[in-house]
C-alpha cells in the first residue's frame, strides 16, 4: 500500500498531469481536423507540394478567374488566327508585368486590411474613387456580357436546344450562390475545369508547327501597319492585365486575412498562377495559329474557335472546348459582378462582403445582381459573341493604364504602406506597364484614322 505521502505525491502528479494530457488531446484533435480541412478547404491555403500546383495558380489566376476565361480564350484565338505567331512576344512582356501588378496588388490588401478603392478614396478623394469604380464596373459588365454570350452560343452548339433559358438560369443561379451560398466553395470544384486548357498545349505540339519560327515570334518584337493587328494586340493586354485583377486580387488577400509574414508566399504563389495562365494563352495562340492562320479561315463563332483543339482531340474539340468556355466563365462571371460590387462599395463607402448575408449588405449586393442583370441582358440582345470577346477586352485595355497610375501611386505612399513600399523593380515595371498600354491605344487610334 502507499504511503499518504506517497498518495499524496501521486494525486498531485495526476493533477499536474491531467491539463497536459487534454491539452495533448486537444491538439491531436485540433491537427486532425487542420488536417482533413486543408483537403476540403478552399484552394487559397498554403501550397505544400507539386499536388497543389493548380491551386497555387488558381490563387494568383481566380484573382482574374483563372485568367483564361471566355474573353481570354477567344481574344487568343483571335490574334493566332489572324497574325500568326506574329505576337507571341507579347508574352515576355505581360508575364512580369502582371505578376508585379498583382504583386502590388496583393501587398495593398496585406498591408492595409482595405480595398483598393478604399484606399483611393480615403487618401485621393471620393471623385476619383468614383471614376475608378465607373471604369471598372462598365468594363466589368460588358465582359460579363459577352461571357455569358459565348456560353449561350456554346450550349445552342453542343445541344441544339435554344440557349436563352440556359444562359438566364446560370445567371440567376451565379447570384443565388453569391448572395445565399459560398462562391468559393463552389468555384474550387469549377476550377478542377480548368486543366482542360492544357490540351492546347497538346494541340499546338501536334500540329506541327515551325518552332524555329515560333522561336523567332517569341523573342523577336514584330509590328504592323494593319489596324487589326494593333486592335488585337491591344486586346491582348487588355485580356491579359484586365482591370478587375488588380481589385479582386486585394480583395482575396482581405477575406483571406493574410498577414505580413505571408507576403513572400503570395509573391511566389502570383508568379506561379500567372506563369501557367501564360503558359495556355501562349499555347492558345500557337495552336490556333498553326490551324487557321494563312487558310483564309476567319474566326467568328465558338465551333470556329473550338476547331483549334482538333489537332490534340479530334472529333472531341467541340466538347472540351464548350465545357472549358462554361467552367471558366462560370468561374469568371461571379468574380466580375463581385469585384463592380466591391469597388462600388468602396467607392460609396458602404459596408458588404461576400462573407455578410444579404440583409447586412444589401447596397453591395445590389450592385452585384445589377451588374449581373445587364450582363445577362447584352448577352441576350443577339450581339456577336467573339466580337464583344474581343471588343471588350480592347476597352480593357484603354482604361488599364489610369487604374495602374492609381495603383502605383498608392504602392508607393509611405503614409499608406509605410515601409512596404514598392521597390525599384516593382517601380520600373509598373512604369513600363503603363508606358507599353499608352503607347499601343495611341498606335491603335492613329491606326484607326
Amino acid at each position: 500500500m502507499l504511503s499518504s505521502k506517497n498518495k499524496t505525491s501521486k494525486n498531485k502528479i495526476e493533477k499536474t498531469a491531467q491539463p497536459f494530457l487534454v491539452k495533448d488531446i486537444e491538439k491531436v484533435i485540433k491537427y486532425s481536423l487542420s488536417f482533413r480541412l486543408f483537403h476540403l478547404s478552399s484552394a487559397y491555403k498554403k501550397r505544400r507540394s507539386i499536388r497543389d500546383f493548380f491551386r497555387l495558380a488558381k490563387s494568383g489566376t481566380i484573382t482574374g478567374a483563372a485568367d483564361n476565361d471566355p474573353a481570354g480564350i477567344v481574344t487568343y484565338t483571335q490574334v493566332g488566327a489572324a497574325t500568326g505567331f506574329s505576337q507571341l512576344w507579347l508574352m515576355l512582356l505581360s508575364l512580369p508585368m502582371l505578376s508585379v501588378v498583382e504583386e502590388m496588388s496583393a501587398r495593398v490588401g496585406v498591408v492595409t486590411k482595405q480595398g483598393l478603392n478604399s484606399v483611393i478614396r480615403k487618401n485621393y478623394g471620393l471623385k476619383l474613387a468614383l471614376a475608378v469604380a465607373m471604369m471598372v464596373a462598365v468594363a466589368n459588365i460588358l465582359t460579363i456580357g459577352a461571357d455569358l454570350a459565348a456560353i449561350s452560343e456554346v450550349f445552342e452548339i453542343m445541344s441544339g436546344a435554344p440557349s436563352a433559358l440556359f444562359v438566364a438560369a446560370i445567371t440567376f443561379l451565379i447570384a443565388y450562390f453569391l448572395i445565399r451560398k459560398n462562391y468559393k466553395i463552389i468555384s474550387r470544384y469549377l476550377f478542377l475545369i480548368t486543366p482542360i486548357f492544357l490540351l492546347y498545349v497538346a494541340s499546338g505540339i501536334l500540329a506541327n508547327p515551325e518552332w524555329g519560327e515560333i522561336l523567332r515570334a517569341t523573342i523577336t518584337p514584330t509590328f504592323s501597319n494593319d489596324f487589326n493587328y494593333w486592335m488585337l494586340a491591344v486586346g491582348l493586354l487588355g485580356t491579359t492585365i484586365s482591370p478587375y485583377l488588380i481589385f479582386w486580387q486585394t480583395t482575396e488577400e482581405i477575406e483571406e486575412h493574410r498577414g505580413i509574414r505571408d507576403l513572400k508566399k503570395e509573391a511566389a504563389g502570383v508568379w506561379l498562377g500567372m506563369t501557367f495562365a501564360h503558359l495556355i494563352f501562349y499555347f492558345i495562340i500557337i495552336s490556333s495559329a498553326a490551324v487557321f492562320f494563312g487558310k483564309g479561315v476567319v474566326v467568328e463563332t465558338a465551333g470556329q474557335a473550338a476547331i483549334a483543339l482538333e489537332p490534340a482531340v479530334g472529333s472531341w474539340a467541340m466538347l472540351f472546348f464548350g465545357l472549358g468556355i462554361i467552367g471558366s466563365g462560370i468561374l469568371a462571371v461571379p468574380v466580375l459582378a463581385a469585384t463592380a460590387g466591391y469597388v462600388i462599395k468602396d467607392a460609396m463607402h458602404w459596408h458588404g462582403n461576400l462573407e455578410l448575408k444579404q440583409s447586412h449588405a444589401r447596397s453591395f449586393y445590389a450592385v452585384i445582381v445589377s451588374s449581373l442583370l445587364v450582363g445577362l441582358t447584352i448577352a441576350l440582345s443577339n450581339i456577336n459573341p467573339v466580337k464583344a470577346l474581343v471588343y471588350s477586352q480592347v476597352l480593357n485595355g484603354f482604361l488599364m493604364p489610369f487604374l495602374l497610375v492609381a495603383l502605383l501611386a498608392v504602392c508607393n505612399s509611405r503614409k499608406i504602406l509605410g515601409k512596404f513600399v514598392n521597390n525599384v523593380w516593382s517601380n520600373l515595371v509598373g512604369i513600363a506597364a503603363v508606358v507599353v498600354l499608352v503607347v499601343f491605344d495611341i498606335i491603335l487610334v492613329f491606326q484607326y484614322f
